[in-house]
């Protein structure tokens, strides 16, 4: 091997292990963040498509396993069968999704191409950057007339709220293609990295094989099975490999393969006119406002729950005592709930009573205040938009001191519910698991803007004692 080849060598190596790093610590951890705010969007889009009964979910969702990544079915069906079919779709889209968050690990030694091929193809299910009814793809258009129905004798606020949730999905999955689809190119320089590395640099491979192209593959071939165990002998990339030794055009070749490992660092932003930190926080407000769907739809489970309860416990006594209280106009006693919270820093648990009536009536009051939040133009938005961004900050981190109280009350009380209710009843009690879950992702983007505003801050802070920024 001359010198030449070893100096590519040692170049392609470091740029690949480089770009490695660089897609493992930045790019696809962002993947994943916008998988997670694609499925808090998509959660709510599909709530309020239900609320509507403009969709029927999958009834046997639950019982369907996941094990990798498959786009729901695209075939054609009649409109009547719209809401059924469109809600069976949705709610594979919707699991897909929770799978693609929670189980797929987003590094590139784990994002083959095939892997990256087939979440590029779930990624077109529908096509959020064109909802026409108009629409060739049957997926697509079902889900736009759907959203047609959804606007029509909605309040604007409603209807606001639905189409943030579209823009910011639209948004996210962008974000994700744009990343996702360069990666798979990447991949496959990855891979002629490898090889370079472990095959062509090993000690056992015969440099003077180097000089023809049959004996070059030839000799990549007799040590890969041991030095690549588990890889697969990618003919098209090693006769690439070939080629950018041995033929005419070989320099040009490195050249364009160098070009490909190039990557930007986005450097962080010192300039005070391109960050708006005010909207910054804003934005936070405006994340935490998106939970208003999914405390809507933990509200009305928990009510129905409550009701399947109280009939369980509706005894000739009980029905006599209403009707006594009821002919001297006393008010119903309220209902307690003695549910569990468990502190899970120290496992800890400690019983609470709960009024369910004032519990319910306080999560209605948060619902209607946070739908406030979650939409620019509302009364509620413009108040606080109004304020210091000190108080703002104040503001986020109570929202999310409560609401982390609140999450913790909330899966206490859905416990309480699943074991409370006996028998044939059981089955009818509604679970909030996908609503919590995403109530969690929404504080968690939450938290990181929050945080990713308080390290700017706080840089910004000590430019000025550093004299690197004018006052």
């Amino acid at each position: 091997m001359d010198e030449n080849t070893q100096d590519f060598n040692e170049k392609v190596i470091a740029a690949v292990e480089s770009k490695v790093n660089w897609y493992n610590t930045s790019q696809l951890p962002k993947v994943q963040d916008d998988y997670r705010m694609h499925l808090v969007c998509v959660n709510n889009i599909i709530d309020t498509l239900v609320r509507r009964s403009l969709i029927v979910p999958d009834p046997y969702k639950k019982d369907k396993k996941i094990s990798s990544v498959v786009p729901p079915e695209d075939t054609p069906f009649n409109d009547n069968e719209r809401a059924s079919k469109l809600g069976i779709r949705l709610s594979d889209y919707q699991s897909m999704l929770e799978f693609i968050c929670n189980y797929m690990k987003f590094a590139v030694e784990h994002l083959n191409t095939e892997k990256i091929r087939k979440l590029l193809e779930f990624n077109a299910t529908f096509n959020w950057a064109n909802l026409s009814i108009n629409s060739a793809k049957v997926n697509t258009r079902a889900l736009a007339i759907a959203l047609a129905e959804a606007r029509n004798n909605t309040q604007g606020l409603q209807v606001a709220m639905l189409n943030d949730n579209l823009a910011k999905g639209r948004q996210a999955l962008d974000e994700i293609n744009t990343i996702l689809k360069p990666l798979s190119d990447f991949q496959k320089e990855r891979y002629k990295g490898d090889v370079r590395k472990n095959v062509i640099c090993n000690e056992q491979f015969d440099k003077s094989k180097m000089q023809s192209e049959g004996t070059f593959v030839a000799e990549i071939k007799r040590l890969f099975s041991t030095c690549m165990p588990k890889r697969p002998f990618a003919v098209e990339l090693i006769n690439e490999i070939v080629a950018e030794e041995l033929s005419p055009e070989k320099d040009e070749l490195q050249k364009k393969v160098l070009a490909k490992l190039q990557f930007e660092e986005k450097k962080k932003v010192v300039k005070d006119a391109s960050v708006d930190t005010h909207e910054m926080l804003m934005d936070a407000v405006r994340v935490i406002g998106g939970t208003a769907e999914q405390y809507a739809n933990v509200l009305n489970k928990f009510q129905g729950n409550h009701s399947i309860l109280q009939m369980e416990n509706n005894t000739l006594g009980t029905k006599i005592k209403r009707v006594f209280r009821k002919a001297f106009g006393i008010d119903e006693p309220p209902v307690f709930y003695t549910i569990t919270l468990v502190d899970k820093t120290t496992n800890a648990r400690r019983h609470e009573k709960v009024n369910f009536s004032d519990f319910s009536a306080n999560l209605a009051k948060r619902v209607k205040y946070y739908q406030g939040l979650a939409v620019k133009n509302s009364p509620v938005y413009a108040k606080l938009n109004a304020q210091a961004e000190k108080t703002i900050l104040e503001f986020v981190e109570k929202q999310l001191v409560d609401c982390g109280r609140l999450h913790v009350a909330l899966g206490a009380l859905d416990d309480f519910f699943k074991n409370a209710v006996h028998g044939a009843d059981r089955a009818k009690v509604k679970g909030i698991k996908m609503e919590l879950s995403t109530i969690k992702n929404l504080m968690i983007k939450t938290n990181q803007i929050k945080s990713e505003y308080c390290a700017y801050i706080e840089e910004q802070e000590q430019m000025k004692k550093l004299g690197l920024k004018n006052e």
